[in-house]
């Protein structure tokens, strides 16, 4: 992540109390850090307090907002006024942070470095100055306040990059189909001559029972619709080039297996051979995108070749974990598919003359397959 060399200051004193509470509860890895009170009520000189992980005191912030066009900075006067009423502060603090949108002022630091000596001779909290060139450092240096900031303010990075799913969205539905084929004993009330009886007969009237004939090709192409197809794309988000990129995918959860195709080839097929961009390993469960093109312009995107998932036949999250590098760029993130599978009851009609062997036997899930020329899916 590479950041534009100067940051906004927030609009408005209620923008910069926000980012203050976002950065420091990174800092401290405080999620109980708060603002304190509301609007038109005294703080003690605290606008934002918590706890750091590993401390026992709450450290304090004071917000203050200054014209970014001009010399308007803090002033002694101001600190000394903020520093009594941090005093009434309860309970005590241990350190009390100034942080200020003002520019960076040597004289204003001295004076806040003798009032924290001061205090600690004499038991107080601690006293520390942040002016805006200090927290633009911060706010580069802790990766959540920076996409929060960057992203509330509408900047664009130099170099940045996201990940999502062909619809631009980073979570996905799929709804891969299988089957289930239950048959049903059913006692024989007619006798049936020669050709009922026959096992050709039979095959075909199971088949129209299913609401179909199967022809068996022993060389044409079927297609596994237990598989869900869909693609990564790779946006370059920022407005310069990422050169030598690749994409390393990481996929967990209840998969059964990963592909570059759902199509079960007959004995026949033939196939133009190809260099791929993406590759699959269904033993690990990773894949790798290796783009022709290794430069993406700014604003461009990159589609990876189709990949073929097939889960296990029962809802679930399965995540899939990306990494990208680059030639002075390293992003990760995450995808999400959402898997719904649609499980088709097909079944059987057997005509049985024992009476007690008349029953319903449900059968194992299998996976959906037709035939390709059949395939209206």
């Amino acid at each position: 992540m590479e950041a534009p060399k100067t940051l906004r200051r927030p609009a408005n004193w209620q923008d910069f109390e926000s980012l203050c509470k976002k950065l420091w509860g990174e800092i401290w890895d405080c999620p109980e850090i708060q603002k304190n009170g509301r609007l038109g009520q005294e703080q003690s000189g605290v606008d934002v307090f918590g706890i750091p992980f590993g401390e026992d005191a709450y450290y304090g912030i004071q917000c203050k907002g200054k014209n970014e066009y001009n010399d308007n900075q803090f002033t002694t006067k101001e600190i000394d006024k903020e520093l009594e009423k941090a005093k009434e502060f309860e309970p005590k603090l241990k350190k009390y942070y100034l942080a200020t949108t003002a520019q960076n002022d040597s004289k204003i630091q001295a004076y806040v470095r003798t009032k924290n000596i001061d205090h600690i001779n004499k038991g107080l909290f601690e006293v520390h100055l942040f002016c805006w060139e200090t927290i633009v450092d911060l706010i580069d240096e802790n990766k959540l306040t920076y996409e929060y900031y960057v992203k509330s303010q509408g900047f664009k990075l130099n170099k940045s990059v996201e990940l999502t799913f062909q619809d631009n969205s980073t979570v996905l539905t799929i709804r891969p189909k299988f089957q289930k084929r239950n048959i049903d004993y059913k006692q024989k009330i007619l006798p049936a001559d020669y050709l009922m009886a026959s096992p050709i007969f039979k095959f075909h009237k199971q088949q129209e029972a299913l609401g179909r004939i199967i022809v068996q090709s022993q060389h044409g192409d079927r297609i596994n619709h237990s598989y869900s197809m869909f693609d990564i794309r790779v946006h370059n988000t920022g407005d310069e080039p990422i050169e030598n990129y690749k994409v390393f995918l990481q996929f967990e959860g209840d998969i059964i297996d990963l592909s570059d195709t759902n199509i079960i080839s007959g004995a026949l097929s033939i196939y133009a051979k190809r260099t791929p961009t993406t590759y699959l390993w269904s033993d690990s469960m990773t894949g790798k995108i290796i783009p022709k093109n290794s430069i993406l312009v700014g604003d461009d995107s990159l589609a990876s070749e189709d990949i073929y998932l097939k889960p296990e036949p029962k809802e679930s999250e399965i995540k899939i974990k990306w990494k990208l590098i680059s030639k002075d760029l390293k992003e990760e993130g995450e995808l999400k598919l959402i898997v719904i599978p649609v499980i088709e009851i097909k079944y059987e009609e057997v005509l049985v003359e024992d009476p007690l062997k008349v029953k319903l036997v449900a059968g194992e899930i299998e996976d959906y397959i037709v035939d390709k020329k059949e395939d209206k899916e």
